[in-house]
């Protein structure tokens, strides 16, 4: 490990474990990892980047109430007055800050059609694979406790278009966001197809369950 790496943990991890556990140190963590599982099927990835991305990128929850609303351009503002404390090639910390401003889903349509460096591509990945699966799963109906959502309610209209933390349950979210979310690298994909497969299976037994049937 690296000198400025070494000291950008240093830095944040204490203010990763000011976050709540579903944007908090151990899911930048698990995010590394998967940067790391992910790249290995690409050449020439900028692993440093990686790295600093999956550090920084959810520091703008923070500025949140409730971690509630859009925060990469917020990490972007933060990581930018730290990444100026290390030793980085102005061109790198460009291309970090590119990864953690196009991490949030409202520019999924820009990784299907424009031309992306592919460490954007692995990190978005990376991150939203916390989302599906059996974590997945746990991370939502956290988060959803913590902001007082309910676990369901029949009488709110599905409307995958409400914006992240609107007024709906945490199955909606489950429903329409997590089990829809769409990868682009290979072992992403892969992985993201079997945690997928896990998640309709939870989806039915709940229904089941909720309406009183076997």
């Amino acid at each position: 490990m690296k000198s400025w790496q070494k000291k950008l943990i240093k830095i944040v991890s204490p203010l990763l474990k000011k976050l709540e556990p579903v944007h908090g140190l151990e899911h930048s963590k698990r995010v590394l990892k998967y940067c790391l599982i992910f790249a290995k099927d690409y050449p020439k990835v900028d692993i440093g980047a990686l790295f600093a991305a999956a550090w920084l990128h959810d520091l703008g929850q923070l500025k949140l109430k409730n971690g509630m609303g859009v925060h990469g351009h917020l990490s972007v503002n933060l990581a930018s007055s730290i990444l100026k404390k290390m030793y980085i090639p102005g061109k790198k910390i460009g291309l970090i800050k590119q990864i953690i401003g196009m991490h949030e889903r409202k520019y999924e349509e820009e990784l299907l059609k424009n031309k992306l460096p592919i460490e954007v591509i692995i990190f978005h990945d990376a991150d939203k694979i916390e989302s599906v699966g059996a974590l997945g799963l746990a991370r939502q109906f956290v988060y959803s406790g913590r902001i007082g959502q309910k676990i369901w309610d029949p009488d709110i209209p599905r409307n995958p278009f409400l914006p992240y933390g609107g007024n709906f349950s945490a199955m909606h979210t489950i429903l329409d966001w997590d089990i829809k979310k769409r990868f682009y690298t290979k072992k992403g994909k892969e992985i993201a197809k079997e945690r997928k497969d896990f998640m309709q299976s939870f989806i039915k037994r709940f229904f089941q369950e909720w309406n009183f049937k076997k």
